[in-house]
């Protein structure tokens, strides 16, 4: 496994491999790899001949500063998981290599599909990442790139971003990894206490819930979220962001529940702000 720290580095080997006629699938990371990262490279190791990581925490795509000082980082243990499964680059860049000091300021922005969910409660959070993944995918030149469906908007803004800016790349959306209890794996759940880690499980038992009044025959959007606020506030030391049901192309707000929605939530548990989502079909005649 190679480690490229410089574009340039990362470069050579890619023109390399490029000239063979190798394929490339990319992860792009922020660290902290669990199994939903690992389950991603996984899945671009058996799909393309060469599998590309890049781990970056990535500073504009943070609209809360102390977010940013607290994101976990452990390079060591993130190197012994990426050769774990074989992957080939690790690019680990610094901040000056990706933002240079000189020079403006560009804003990639998708204003339909960051209309709602993280994009209503985050201002700036997806210009940081659009902006960010279009300079990975520009340097590394992928053929596939895959993404964990938990960050669903992420996962269809991107899509989008490839479309717009006609990146010959195929995004590949990969089913979010779970806990037993159902929590969706997150670099954030490290930050949960023993007693936070047991009130998040209510966010899977809610989706659970939902499924069982969707299945019943509940059509109205309004009705579900307000069952599910009430469920989800029965735990301590929770605050809802956001519970909101969205068509699943468009992201678009549903309020008749009469076709497939997804069912999209962030939930605070203490300080630490955790998301998940499920698509639905109504059980409607």
């Amino acid at each position: 496994m190679k480690v490229a720290k410089s574009i340039s580095d990362l470069s050579i080997q890619i023109a390399d491999w490029k000239k063979s006629g190798l394929s490339i699938g990319f992860v792009p990371t922020m660290g902290y790899l669990h199994d939903g990262h690992l389950e991603l490279l996984k899945h671009s190791k058996s799909n393309t001949d060469k599998t590309v990581i890049c781990i970056f925490v990535n500073p504009t795509q943070f609209n809360d500063p102390k977010d940013f000082l607290n994101y976990p980082f452990d390079e060591a243990g993130d190197l012994k998981k990426c050769e774990s499964v074989g992957v080939d680059l690790v690019f680990l860049p610094n901040k000056d290599e990706l933002y240079p000091n000189e020079g403006g300021h560009i804003v990639i922005s998708q204003s339909l599909l960051q209309k709602n969910l993280c994009g209503r409660t985050r201002p700036g959070h997806f210009e940081g990442v659009m902006l960010i993944v279009a300079k990975l995918f520009h340097l590394v030149s992928p053929n596939k790139a895959f993404f964990g469906l938990k960050d669903f908007q992420q996962y269809r803004i991107i899509q989008d971003m490839v479309k717009l800016l006609n990146f010959p790349i195929e995004v590949v959306g990969i089913e979010t990894i779970r806990e037993k209890d159902g929590l969706a794996l997150s670099s954030r759940n490290v930050r949960l206490n023993s007693k936070e880690r047991e009130t998040a499980t209510l966010i899977p038992r809610a989706f659970a819930l939902a499924e069982k009044l969707t299945l019943g025959g509940e059509t109205s959007s309004q009705a579900l979220r307000e069952i599910l606020a009430d469920f989800l506030l029965s735990g301590q030391n929770v605050k809802i962001d956001y519970i909101e049901t969205v068509d699943p192309i468009s992201l678009q707000e549903i309020l008749v529940l009469n076709s497939p929605f997804l069912l999209a939530m962030a939930v605070f548990v203490g300080e630490t702000r955790l998301i998940d989502n499920r698509i639905f079909t109504p059980n409607v005649p």
